[in-house]
């Protein structure tokens, strides 16, 4: 049996560095797989663009009041030219947007992060007009004359739908 003594030699040098150094264990702790998932899709979701429940939560402050109250957004979606957000709208309003498209984009991408590219306006009809009427309660006089003039009438539940129908009329209220 032979000894190879320069072998010997070197672990007997590193037995003595190994008695002089002090080295600490690097203990690995496992990330919860919520960090690397999000890790691993940040790169996709950012190509995908902002969620439209995110969008439609911060509206008008990313275009404006103005603009926030006659567009909604509806979706982004991918194509080969890049990200299209999708807006909800009336048809009238539709030069408004397609005019100021490019500070809106501009808006969405800054708020966001995404690279939205195109617009794309979904035109709705417009919305119904609320009859803003103020109602102007009758003087003692008209109800006094109202009354009078529906006296003739001999059935009372005639008369008192008579009454209601007059006063709806002059006070410019409408029932139902």
């Amino acid at each position: 049996m032979t000894v190879d003594w320069d072998e010997r030699e070197k672990e007997r040098e590193a037995e003595e560095r190994l008695a002089t150094t002090h080295a600490r264990p690097v203990y690995r702790t496992s990330q919860p797989m919520g960090f690397a998932l999000q890790k691993a899709l940040r790169p996709i979701l950012k190509e995908a663009g902002p969620a439209p429940e995110t969008l439609k939560s911060r509206w008008p402050e990313i275009v404006g009041l103005k603009l926030a109250q006659i567009t909604e957004p509806v979706r982004v979606s991918r194509t080969k030219g890049g990200n299209v957000l999708h807006l909800r709208a009336p048809s009238a309003a539709a030069p408004i947007i397609q005019h100021s498209k490019d500070h809106i984009l501009e808006r969405v991408n800054l708020a966001s992060g995404s690279k939205i590219t195109s617009l794309k306006i979904i035109q709705t009809a417009p919305p119904k007009q609320l009859n803003l009427i103020i109602p102007r309660p009758l003087t003692p006089q008209q109800r006094e004359a109202l009354v009078k003039a529906v006296a003739p009438v001999s059935t009372p539940g005639l008369r008192s739908a008579l009454v209601s129908l007059g006063e709806a009329i002059l006070t410019g209220v409408r029932k139902g």
